[in-house]
């Protein structure tokens, strides 16, 4: 099977409810939305899922199917990504956008486009074709993708990795304010989580954090249909009472 493939396939897996499944014809193929009535959209055949399993790009969830792995998310997030960028690019989507610089110009950067799970989570909607999550929980998961950013990476929202230290300021003192800023962003994530019922914090973490679709999280954790929208629901609410 060639490298392309492969990676095509795994692209197809990383789609929201996708599983890979033993396939009647021989090999493995992967179903959009689990749906076993539909024909596999791309194929592996043992021998590649092996492989993948093994180096820990796929694993096998409760239903005894294959579905992708936080690792296997990063690494398809990195074959898309531009030269140089792929291990910033498994983190969140690269997206260019104008930014000022130290001497007040405005020119293109590349970053972090922090806000795209914000807008899957705003898309939300309940029975009745209404926002599921109300304004202070979507604020609730901004803020803590904020200072989520800013503890792991290291970088702030609208912030490019490419600009040189302000030439005003030590470098020695902007690596110390810098180090610090992420020491606190760190610690409110920690607090903010730590307050939370074990339940509502793996919601929080998947679906807020790691951007894990709400449909995949009710499979890995063995709950009902649309249980998983609600424990988002509760956790964000709990998180917006804490400001």
């Amino acid at each position: 099977m060639s490298v392309r493939r492969m990676e095509r396939a795994l692209v197809l897996l990383a789609k929201p409810g996708a599983v890979l499944v033993r396939s009647s014809e021989g090999g493995f193929g992967v179903l959009p939305g689990g749906d076993r009535r539909r024909r596999p959209v791309a194929r592996l055949d043992a021998q590649v899922t092996r492989s993948l399993e093994a180096e820990g790009t796929i694993a096998k969830n409760k239903n005894g199917d294959f579905s992708l792995t936080e690792a296997g998310r990063a690494r398809v997030l990195r074959n898309a990504s531009r030269d140089g960028e792929g291990y910033q690019a498994q983190h969140a989507p690269i997206v260019e956008r104008a930014v000022m610089d130290g001497a007040g110009d405005v020119r293109i950067a590349r970053g972090f486009d922090v806000h795209a799970p914000l807008r899957r989570l705003a898309a939300l909607r309940n029975g009745r074709g209404e926002a599921w999550l109300d304004a202070r929980e979507l604020a609730a998961a901004e803020r803590l993708r904020h200072d989520w950013h800013a503890a792991e990476i290291g970088l702030l929202r609208g912030s490019d990795w490419r600009a040189p230290p302000h030439a005003s300021a030590p470098r020695a003192s902007s690596h110390d304010g810098a180090m610090a800023a992420r020491c606190d962003a760190r610690r409110r994530v920690e607090d903010r989580l730590r307050a939370l019922a074990p339940p509502l914090r793996r919601v929080i973490e998947r679906v807020c954090l790691q951007e894990e679709g709400v449909e995949a999280l009710e499979r890995a954790e063995g709950w009902p249909h649309r249980s998983g929208k609600l424990a988002l629901k509760l956790g964000l609410a709990q998180l917006a009472a804490m400001t």
